[in-house]
């Protein structure tokens, strides 16, 4: 075995690892049922996605990110959970946006409020309003996706899907988004109903497709190859959230929907 057969083993070998952590993590976690916890272990990931996000739009608009952009964001994390989720983040987000302008910056800069902050507040919003539930069936949705995009892509791509992310194809999302709604589709199936739940699923899993798209244009644009580091074999948090964070948004507003017309009909 030469050394690059052997990097490469040793690679795949953290990755599968880093990859066990985090699934006990998240099954530790929905286990336990606490918002609590859920929260801690989120704000967690809100930080150092945060984090990252900073550095890219540094690399893109520039300037660095100071000490006052974390002490805000841990501010924000607390008031996230004491306040309601999705509309404390609007609600300081339009007032910085307007500073922005005021002081004749960037407005660029409040796209932070947008993106990443937004997404994590929804996904926090997902536990509060519909239960750990509603995340299990959003992480299954995420993943689906993206194991069949995967295997999908290298059984069958040739199309290529963007020319963001030019190694993925449209064969391999195709065949992501399908199984991912099936399983969807079955997830839900005790609380909506297999129908609406497969109809949940099917737009969860576009969300996530142009998550992690989203994501790729971001580095792209800051030319790196992945959001950090912290998570050895597989990247940086917004690598493995990119997708659960735009399905968080879909997710949310398509379940807060069906209760507002259930409501109404």
């Amino acid at each position: 075995m030469n050394k690059m057969e052997t990097k490469k083993l040793s690679g795949e070998k953290t990755r599968y690892i880093t990859g066990g952590f985090l699934v006990v993590l998240a099954v530790t976690v929905f286990y336990l049922n606490s918002l609590w916890v859920f929260w801690a272990v989120l704000g967690v990931l809100y930080m150092l996605g945060g984090h990252e996000v900073l550095q890219m739009y540094q690399k893109i608009y520039g300037p660095a990110p100071n000490a006052w952009h974390y002490v805000g964001m841990f501010v924000l994390w607390i008031l996230i959970y004491i306040l309601p989720s999705i509309e404390v983040v609007l609600f300081l987000g339009m007032f910085v946006a307007g500073y922005l302008a005021y002081k004749a910056l960037d407005v660029r800069h409040s796209l932070f409020f947008v993106y990443p902050t937004l997404n994590f507040a929804c996904f926090l919003a997902l536990f509060k309003d519909f239960g750990v539930m509603a995340v299990v069936w959003l992480v299954v949705v995420a993943m689906s996706a993206d194991v069949g995009a995967y295997f999908g892509g290298r059984l069958f791509g040739y199309i290529p899907l963007s020319p963001t992310s030019p190694k993925k194809t449209f064969e391999g999302a195709f065949v992501g988004l399908m199984f991912a709604s099936i399983a969807g589709g079955l997830v839900g199936l005790k609380y909506v109903g297999f129908l609406y739940a497969f109809v949940i699923s099917v737009i969860i899993a576009l969300s996530a497709i142009l998550g992690d798209l989203y994501e790729s244009s971001l580095k792209r644009r800051a030319d790196i190859k992945d959001s950090g580091n912290i998570l050895p074999g597989h990247g940086g948090v917004l690598d493995r959230l990119d997708a659960m964070l735009f399905g968080a948004v879909s997710m949310h507003f398509l379940l807060h929907t069906k209760e507002v017309l259930e409501a109404h009909l």
